[in-house]
């Protein structure tokens, strides 16, 4: 097994983990939505939800919103391992070394090298314009 061998097979390990990760976390996510949706359904007035927002277990409920809110650290560094990841196995296509006789292979791994790093860029963008709000909103809070 060759070099470009090993690179070829972690560079779809890597993507096939990636779209792993993504899948799981998107039906996670779907899953809370509905589980909360759920939860208040279940409130058949608004004096019922204010007995249950006042107890501990309402309150540890509410403040599970309250930390996504107003401490985005947790997303922005989300972002920002997921971003360095994806871009550095879009860099990998780029490193396949390609047979002579293969002639069509560079495109399609230069296209899929790059479509993945410009994912991966996108994640780092986005955490990088994430830090920069929440560092706007901190300042105007302040004042």
């Amino acid at each position: 097994m060759g070099n470009g061998d090993v690179l070829a097979f972690l560079g779809l390990m890597g993507t096939l983990g990636s779209l792993i990760y993504f899948t799981f976390s998107m039906a996670r996510r779907k899953q809370q939505n509905a589980m909360q949706k759920h939860l208040l359904d279940k409130f058949s007035s608004t004096h019922d939800f204010t007995e249950f927002v006042q107890s501990p277990a309402g309150q540890k409920y509410v403040a599970s919103f309250s930390d996504a809110v107003t401490k985005p650290h947790a997303s922005i560094m989300s972002s920002l391992r997921i971003g360095i990841v994806v871009l550095f196995v879009g860099l990998a296509f780029f490193l396949i070394p390609v047979t002579p006789d293969d002639h069509h292979a560079p495109y399609v791994l230069h296209g899929i090298g790059t479509l993945v790093s410009m994912l991966g860029a996108g994640f780092l963008v986005s955490a990088i314009a994430a830090y920069a709000i929440a560092k706007r909103l901190k300042s105007e809070q302040a004042d």
